[in-house]
Parts: C-alpha cells; structure tokens; sequence
C-alpha cells in the first residue's frame, strides 16, 4: 500500500505489499510479539562512539529484518484487532489532511495516550496488515497515527522497529514524509541508529534519503545535536565511508538546508572527486551561493534539465527546485513540467500565479 500526499495525483504503479518476497516467506510462526521484538532488539546491541571507529554498524539490516518479522509474527484475525483503547480509537481516524508536523494533533491529550501504551503503538505503527489494508479504508492510515504519538511521545524504543519499517515500506509516502519528523522529535536517542542505517550499503538509496532527511530534522529541533549531525553529514561524503553520489546529494542538501557552511571544504572535496549527483543540489558553485558563501556563478550554470533522472521523475523537479533557490531566475519552469514544491502536480495546477 502506497499512502499518497493528500490530493497529489496517484501514481501510476500498482499499490505493492509492504512485506517483500524475502521476509514474507519467513513469516510462519505464531509467537508472543513481546518476547520476539525484545529478543530482535537484544541481538541489535547498539555501540556507541569507540575510538577510531566513532560509527559501527550495530543496526545491521539483517537485524532490523528480524524487528520487522516480530512485529508481524502475530496470528491473524480481524484487521486491527487485539489493540485496546485507547490506542484502538486511532484505527478510525482516517486520511490526515496534512504530513507537516505543526498540523498534527497532540494525540496524547486527544486519546489520554501514556507511556504503558508505546508497545501496542509501535506494534500498530509496524503491523503489516494495517499497513497493507484497502487504500480507502480508515485502517490503513492507522499506522501513521501511530507513529506521530510515538514521535510526540519522544519514545526511544520506537526507532529500530520504526526504521524495520522504512525499509519495508519504501515506497510509501506518507512514512518517506513524516518518519523524519518522528525521528526528530525523538532526538539524541535515534542518532546513533540513524547513523548506523545510513552507512549500511544495503540500503536502497531513497531509504537512506529518508534517514538523512531524519538527521536533518533532528540537528534543527535539537540544537545541542547539531554539531553531531552535521559531523555525521559529513562522514557520508569522505572516503572510506563515501556513499553513492545520489545518496551524498542528498547528504549535501541536508547540510544547506541546515546552513552549515562550516562543511564546505568537506562538500568541496567530493565535488572534486565527482562523489555528487548535481541532479539533486546543482553543482558546487550552487551550493556554495546555497550557503552565503559565493554571490553569484563564476561560470555557466550545467545543463540540469537535460540530466537524466533514472526513472525517478521527482528529482528532476527537486534539482528545478534547489537550482532556483540556488540561483533566482537562472531556470525557469514550463507549465507542464512538474512543479518545484515538490507536491507531483504539474505547475500550471500548482503553484502557477
């Protein structure tokens, strides 16, 4: 099931299970889901800062799949059945109208949520059935209401469980969208996971996009964390650690989009060794106008509109969009092509005047 962002268009694609192939054919007892989620996260030990080696991997992917098959080693029955008020009162909920965080509502204060109901949340949040109903069904959006109390609730157990399932779920808006606010809310606690998650090359890219889009999140909510997400940032972009030019493109927005100019030299360097995808941020001469460092091009502005995009047509309205914050009035978007605000709409039906 695909959750799209309320009144896009729908895509094209047909909606796809959550669960893929390779976890839904391990998914064959009917167990106790506390004892199999607490036993999942006991083999996920988190290892923080050590020495020379400041970020391991103790989030291997591996095991996040084990906290996802926990979540959904349950005996089936009625959709949504077996979670008792006052979390049940989420599964009417419906359709959000909105994914910003500001128009959420304080689910604590409207369900008299407390900290004893963050097992029977995160299990609803990661419950593949819900996450899978009909796409016009009040169930499906139940997960997402979910996670928001999770979020407001700062619940730190949440965020391996919560990162099991923005890997299944990749192709899922509405986690792509709010997941980064969740894990902002939650702060310091999903640094470390985050970090973890985002250096583990078996990742899909646009996964790894979602946990930038995270660290992001975290660093502007909690200043005290700043300078460690933004070192973290920079990890992505110096060997050996350098991830795919796509995903440190991303990694480079996140750090505009935060104002660090105190990473340029970093961004300078994996320019140079052509480690970023200029479909995403423009080249350097953009980011460094980006970020108050450099008034205006020095040279021609590269073709952005004739790059490929690789089957991902969003990006090329993302690359629109951050060559024109870069670089007022250096391009111009035609009524047809997709709108700059990233909402999938053309731009005669968007944001045109």
């Amino acid at each position: 099931m695909r959750r799209q962002r309320p009144c896009a268009a729908s895509s094209s694609r047909d909606d796809a299970a959550l669960l893929p192939a390779h976890f839904a054919q391990h998914v064959r007892a009917k167990v106790n889901f506390w004892s199999n989620l607490c036993a999942a996260i006991s083999r996920a030990d988190v290892i923080h800062d050590a020495g020379d080696a400041p970020y391991s991997w103790p989030y291997h992917i591996g095991r996040i799949d084990d906290v996802w098959l926990a979540m959904n080693e349950l005996p089936e029955g009625e959709l949504g059945g077996g979670y008792a008020a006052p979390v049940r009162g989420l599964l009417n909920l419906g359709e959000a109208p909105s994914y910003l965080g500001s128009d959420w509502p304080d689910y604590c204060a409207r369900f008299g949520l407390e900290r004893e109901h963050i097992g029977d949340l995160i299990r609803m949040a990661c419950d593949a059935r819900l996450n899978q109903a009909d796409p016009t069904s009040s169930e499906v959006w139940a997960p997402m209401h979910a996670w928001r109390a999770l979020g407001q609730m700062r619940a730190e157990e949440a965020v391996l469980p919560l990162l099991a399932l923005l890997r299944a779920a990749e192709d899922d808006e509405a986690a792509s969208e709010e997941l980064p606010v969740v894990f902002g809310m939650m702060g310091q606690a999903a640094i470390s996971p985050l970090s973890a998650f985002l250096m583990d090359r078996s990742n899909p890219e646009l996964v790894v996009s979602t946990a930038i889009s995270g660290i992001k999140e975290i660093a502007a909510r909690h200043p005290e964390c700043r300078a460690e997400c933004v070192g973290m940032l920079v990890r992505t972009l110096e060997p050996p650690t350098e991830t795919e030019p796509m995903v440190s493109g991303f990694a480079v927005w996140a750090l505009i989009d935060l104002g660090a100019s105190e990473a340029i030299e970093a961004i300078r360097d994996a320019f140079r060794r052509d480690a970023v995808d200029i479909s995403i941020v423009g080249d350097l001469e953009d980011v460094e106008i980006a970020l108050g460092l450099r008034l205006r091009r020095a040279t021609p502005a590269p073709n952005y509109r004739g790059l490929t995009t690789d089957g991902f047509p969003w990006l090329e309205a993302a690359s629109v969009q951050q060559h024109t914050r870069a670089s007022p009035g250096s391009a111009k978007i035609g009524r047809n092509d997709p709108c700059s605000c990233g909402s999938g709409k053309k731009y005669k039906k968007c944001c045109l005047p």
